[in-house]
């Protein structure tokens, strides 16, 4: 009984997890269709834009990140016309696996 008491008492807070999607008051646009929650060090491994206050509560190294949503064709890890998002989301062309952070809903949507 005193355990629900507790919990009634703790505020509840918007948390980003790691790999999740992007829920913040920044989360707008593209940041909030096709962001992830990582590291800035993984985002920039996939040559991906990252910004801040779009993962709330995690840690501060840890922002969203659009991956081949900005013209940037020569450094996408998906290639040309193509960008990580979730596979929640339409996709015109094919998802390809293994281009992009994060777990099996996390893909490349390649045209």
């Amino acid at each position: 009984m005193h355990s629900i008491f507790i919990l009634a008492a703790l505020p509840l807070t918007a948390l980003a997890a790691v790999n999740g999607r992007c829920t913040g008051s920044a989360a707008t646009g593209n940041w909030g269709t096709h962001g992830i929650c990582v590291t800035t060090g993984t985002c920039n491994s996939f040559a991906g834009a990252y910004k801040t206050g779009a993962c709330p509560n995690d840690p501060d190294n840890v922002k969203c990140c659009v991956i081949g949503v900005t013209p940037a064709a020569a450094t996408n890890p998906c290639g040309g016309a193509s960008w990580c998002t979730w596979t929640g989301n339409s996709c015109g062309g094919s998802w390809v696996s293994n281009y992009c952070p994060g777990g099996s809903n996390y893909k490349c949507c390649r045209y």
